[in-house]
């Protein structure tokens, strides 16, 4: 089965007929949310536009992509509702792609197609295709990317590497989470390395990752981690779970060595495993108390995928998997150890770029239960 190029078959296009319909009917409708986050952005890209520095300083970097993308809009005098069509547009070829990574290891078009519909009606993910924020792009990319990468990986065409490295930019410079999905994808290519037995390579690739895991980890990049919200014992950011007076600063900039000193110090090891802990139940749990019964039995709904992505985890439905699994594994641990420093946003938008990992690990546990089915 040929699974190289995109296409689209006639439910495929159907499937883009109704979720572009729908798309355009909100965002036409409804219009475009530009409160809360959304707020910096529009700022940081107008002091783009006029040549001013950023408001938040030097944090603002790390979203320099996505602030670009705004800025050009508006100095073109564009209603920032063509950004919410364009996040559709992106996210849609996020899909495809997502569809192509299943097909490519199951080579199943049923299985395939149906986590492509769930990825294009999955609320955590397509939510904020109608706000300025930079989740939507932020995810589409990280989908894209694991395209891209996988692709090279087996058929080792010049085009996907020479493309994968925008789209890295992009990913890195939407988010400051991007380097996770980078951290992902190199030890995805050490074990490919090692396995395919280049040894010089191997130790050369090792050796570049460990030094720029040390400057990394020893630089502004870290600063997305906040000690102030550590030593609050923050489950929902700017909540602390502490009676505490302590400063709030909300970009922090002292980074992983404050936050290692404020948890030996003052918060204790034991608090800190326990708050990380509750927050990762806040994150992947996904419902809120502050949230309407009907809002959290549609959050729940995609809890369902959990026990598939598990039987994905702990199944070996066939080789052409080890790969996609390897890195949704990666991504997704790496994530959970990063919630340990930081916190969970009050509407929970930091779970998105989880979901299409936690979908590729799901679409391996359907497929194994179906091959298993299949060979009794």
């Amino acid at each position: 089965m040929k699974t190289g190029r995109l296409f689209l078959d006639k439910k495929m296009l159907a499937a883009a007929i109704i979720y572009f319909s729908v798309g355009a009917w909100l965002l036409f409708r409804l219009g475009i949310n530009t409160g809360g986050e959304a707020q910096k952005f529009i700022d940081n890209a107008n002091r783009m536009i006029n040549g001013e520095a950023f408001f938040n300083g030097s944090f603002g970097y790390f979203y320099i992509a996505y602030t670009g993308l705004v800025a050009f809009f508006i100095k073109l005098s564009v209603n920032l509702v063509f950004v919410g069509f364009m996040q559709l547009v992106l996210s849609f070829l996020a899909g495809l792609c997502l569809y192509k990574i299943i097909l490519r290891f199951s080579s199943n078009t049923r299985i395939a197609f149906l986590f492509f519909i769930v990825y294009l009606f999955c609320y955590p993910v397509q939510k904020w295709n109608f706000y300025v924020y930079s989740e939507s792009l932020h995810i589409s990319f990280l989908v894209i990317g694991s395209y891209l990468f996988l692709s090279w990986l087996c058929d080792k065409k010049l085009i996907s590497l020479l493309l994968l490295g925008p789209v890295l930019l992009f990913v890195l410079f939407s988010r400051p989470v991007g380097l996770i999905f980078c951290m992902s994808l190199l030890v995805v290519l050490l074990v490919w390395l090692y396995q395919q037995k280049k040894r010089v390579l191997f130790f050369l690739a090792a050796g570049i990752t460990l030094v720029s895991l040390i400057l990394i980890l020893n630089s502004p990049y870290t600063a997305f981690i906040n000690p102030d919200s550590i030593r609050r014992m923050e489950i929902i950011c700017q909540v602390p779970e502490i009676s505490d007076s302590a400063v709030y600063h909300e970009y922090n900039r002292e980074g992983l060595y404050q936050a290692f000193a404020v948890i030996k110090n003052e918060v204790g090891l034991g608090n800190f495993f326990k708050a990380g802990f509750k927050k990762l139940g806040y994150f992947f749990g996904l419902v809120r108390n502050y949230y309407s019964w009907y809002h959290n039995l549609l959050l729940i709904v995609f809890t369902v995928l959990y026990p598939f992505a598990l039987i994905g985890i702990f199944s070996k439905p066939g080789a052409l998997f080890y790969y996609p699994k390897l890195l949704a594994i990666c991504y997704l641990l790496f994530t959970a150890i990063g919630i340990f420093f930081t916190c969970d946003e009050w509407s929970n938008r930091f779970i998105g770029p989880a979901f299409p990992f936690i979908l590729i690990l799901a679409a391996g546990g359907v497929f194994a239960l179906y091959k298993k089915k299949k060979n009794v």
